[in-house]
C-alpha cells in the first residue's frame, strides 16, 4: 500500500500523462494483488495468523444447515426439527492452571479435550503437559467424558511419529471417550511456518496412522484454513474439531466437535476458556 500511496501523489501537468500514469498505477495495483495472493497460498499467512479463526467457506458449501445453531444462555445448541444437541465441552491444559472439575461438571459442562503434551516452537523438545494427570482423573471422577490433544510442531515424518508414540507413551493405554487430536496450527515465527504442503499433509497422516494404530481414534484440530491444508481422502477417516467463532462451522466436511468461542466463563476454572459443542451423533437431513 505504501508503494501505491506514494505514486498515486504524484501530479502531472498534461492530461495524457495523467492517463498513463492512471493506467501504470492500475496495472501495479493488480500485479501487488496477485503477488500477495500467491504469497498468502505459498507461505501459508492468512487472517489466522492475526488471531482470526475464520476462513472462506468451501464453495460446496457448508456440511450444516446454519440456522439449525441457536445460542441458549450463552452457550450453542443445534436444533434443525428433528435433532438436537446440546453437550457442551471444554479444552484446556496447564494454563488454566488449577481447576474445579466438581464446579465445571455442575455448571453443565459433559466433556473436556486435555492437553497431553507439546513440542517447543523452537528449539522443538517434546513436553508433557504439566497438569494432564492431575486434570484427566479430576474430570473423569467429576463424571466427564474426556479426550485429549497435543500441540504438534512437527516438521518431519519421522517427528510427527516421535509425538505420536510420546503421546502413546504418556496415555498408557488409559480409557479416553473422546479422540486423541492433532493440534497442528499456522503461528509466525515458529518452526512449522515455513513447512511445505506436501510435507505438511504426510505430517499429518503419519501422526494420525500411529495414533490409530496405538488403539485410539485420531482428530485433527484446526480452524478452516487449518484443515484445508489437510484436504486429503485420508482425512475422511479422522474425526474433525473446527475452531470457527463466526455462525455455525462453515467447514465442507462434517464437524464432529465445534469450537464456537474461546471467551467463555465456566465455573472452577479461573479466566476465559475455549467452548465447544459436540456434533458427532448430527446428521444434516438431505
Amino acid at each position: 500500500m505504501g508503494i501505491l500511496s506514494r505514486m498515486n501523489k504524484v501530479t502531472h501537468k498534461h492530461p495524457t500523462s495523467r492517463r498513463l500514469t492512471r493506467t501504470l498505477v492500475a496495472l501495479v495495483s493488480i500485479l501487488l494483488l496477485c503477488l500477495t495472493a500467491c504469497s498468502y497460498v505459498e507461505d501459508g499467512w492468512t487472517l489466522e495468523d492475526e488471531g482470526d479463526t475464520t476462513w472462506e467457506a468451501s464453495p460446496s458449501g457448508p456440511y450444516y444447515d446454519q440456522s439449525a445453531f441457536h445460542m441458549d444462555g450463552g452457550r450453542y445448541q443445534y436444533d434443525d426439527g428433528t435433532t438436537v444437541t446440546q453437550r457442551t465441552g471444554v479444552d484446556v491444559s496447564d494454563h488454566q492452571e488449577a481447576i474445579d472439575w466438581n464446579a465445571v461438571a455442575a455448571d453443565g459442562i459433559s466433556f473436556a479435550f486435555i492437553r497431553i503434551g507439546y513440542r517447543g516452537n523452537t528449539e522443538g523438545g517434546l513436553f508433557a503437559d504439566a497438569l494432564f494427570e492431575t486434570n484427566y482423573q479430576a474430570a473423569r471422577d467429576a463424571g466427564l467424558a474426556c479426550g485429549t490433544y497435543f500441540y504438534s510442531q512437527a516438521t518431519t515424518i519421522e517427528e510427527a511419529q516421535e509425538e505420536a508414540s510420546f503421546v502413546l507413551g504418556l496415555l498408557a493405554d488409559r480409557p479416553l471417550d473422546y479422540p486423541v487430536a492433532f493440534d497442528y496450527e499456522v503461528v509466525p515465527d515458529t518452526r512449522i511456518a515455513g513447512v511445505d504442503p506436501q510435507t505438511v499433509v504426510q505430517i499429518g497422516q503419519a501422526f494420525c496412522s500411529a495414533i490409530r494404530a496405538g488403539g485410539y481414534k485420531p482428530m485433527v484440530y484446526g480452524n478452516t484454513f487449518d484443515l484445508a491444508r489437510f484436504d486429503d481422502p485420508w482425512l475422511a477417516d479422522c474425526s474433525i474439531w473446527c475452531a470457527e467463532y463466526d455462525g455455525g462451522p462453515s467447514y465442507e466436511r462434517k464437524t464432529d466437535i465445534w469450537q464456537y468461542s474461546n471467551q467463555g466463563y465456566v465455573s472452577g476454572i479461573n479466566g476465559l476458556v475455549d467452548l465447544n459443542l459436540d456434533l458427532f451423533d448430527v446428521r444434516p437431513s438431505a
